[in-house]
């Protein structure tokens, strides 16, 4: 038995870089080989870290229209509250990861390996789950099963972390190696093209197994609670509009008469928004808002009487929006 850790990492900038270097000093306490996927370039020093290095400058993402996208919560989470963007989830770069997994799960067979598990870079991986990781890996070998899975609901596999045989798993999940093979999976199994999220197909690809062959847990967090998963905000899936900085409304979802407007800053560069807000009585408020580089946010809660608000970069005039329909939710604890 030999087993391989693979990382799929698109790397922006030097803070996405720092993470896969920490997070790949952090599962060394997991003992094994490490396989690095990326569509970006990665300095010599991160390659020097790892055993394998494999560069596709390709970044394959979804561009076919399909049906059916369903709104998805992007979250936010600090210390007293936690901020929900909610969206139909086009999820683009869904089919880059799933390329890249089919690939790198080849290339580790080739390699020698026997199995693999895949987890994600911007986890800030606390000891007690390098030690749970460790252990789930070799009882699920020790006891001859094939692969160790998360189910987050009925639909999602979490892909933050999950142990497959190689052979086991080229044999059972669907291989993606362009959009047409995603097409094809949809068209074949459920005769349309409702969108699947790559959590989705993969759980569809999991649940036409023997279930008695693997080992599915459903407690993702609980086992791992001393570990930050996602600690990289999503970037991709706002609109052009934001310029990289976004300000959005937020219900408070334990109180719907009140409405916050909340921006974060998802580039590296500062930035700045003035805000103006008009109430349904036509009186107006202005804010103004300063981000000094990445992650960076600003929060201001009102009465949820707002008409709309424009919002203006140290450039000029960006966008409005209605306070209307609001999905985006803010939950204080």
């Amino acid at each position: 038995m030999k087993t391989i850790l693979i990382l799929d990492a698109f790397i922006n900038d030097e803070a996405d870089e720092t993470r896969l270097s920490n997070f790949i000093d952090s599962s060394r306490n997991i003992g094994d080989d490490i396989l690095l996927m990326s569509n970006t370039n990665i300095s010599k020093t991160i390659q020097d870290k790892v055993n394998y290095f494999f560069y596709d400058k390709r970044n394959q993402l979804f561009k076919e229209k399909y049906d059916n996208y369903q709104d998805v919560s992007y979250y936010n989470l600090y210390e007293f509250f936690r901020v929900s963007n909610i969206f139909p989830h086009t999820q683009p770069h869904g089919l880059s990861v799933l390329i890249s997994l089919f690939r790198s799960v080849k290339i580790a067979k080739d390699l020698g390996y026997t199995h693999f598990y895949k987890m994600e870079y911007d986890a800030i991986l606390g000891n007690h789950t390098t030690n749970k990781i460790k252990e789930l890996n070799q009882d699920c070998i020790s006891n001859g099963k094939k692969g160790v899975f998360f189910m987050n609901e009925p639909t999602f596999m979490n892909v933050h972390y999950f142990l497959c045989e190689i052979d086991y798993f080229l044999d059972n999940f669907w291989n993606i190696t362009c959009e047409q093979d995603y097409i094809d999976f949809l068209q074949t199994n459920y005769n349309n093209r409702n969108f699947l999220l790559m959590e989705e197909f993969m759980c569809e690809n999991l649940k036409k197994v023997n279930q008695n062959e693997i080992i599915v847990h459903h407690n993702f967090v609980q086992e791992f609670s001393d570990t930050l998963w996602n600690s990289k905000h999503t970037r991709v899936y706002y609109d052009q509009k934001y310029k990289g900085c976004y300000t959005k409304f937020y219900l408070n979802q334990k109180n719907p008469d009140e409405i916050f407007i909340y921006s974060y800053n998802t580039k590296s560069e500062p930035t700045t928004r003035q805000i103006i807000i008009t109430f349904n009585d036509e009186t107006k408020t202005e804010l103004f808002q300063s981000f000094d580089g990445y992650g960076i946010w600003n929060l201001y809660g009102y009465p949820n009487n707002i008409k709309k608000m424009e919002v203006y970069n140290e450039n000029g005039f960006l966008f409005e929006e209605y306070c209307v329909d609001v999905k985006n939710t803010i939950e204080f604890f």
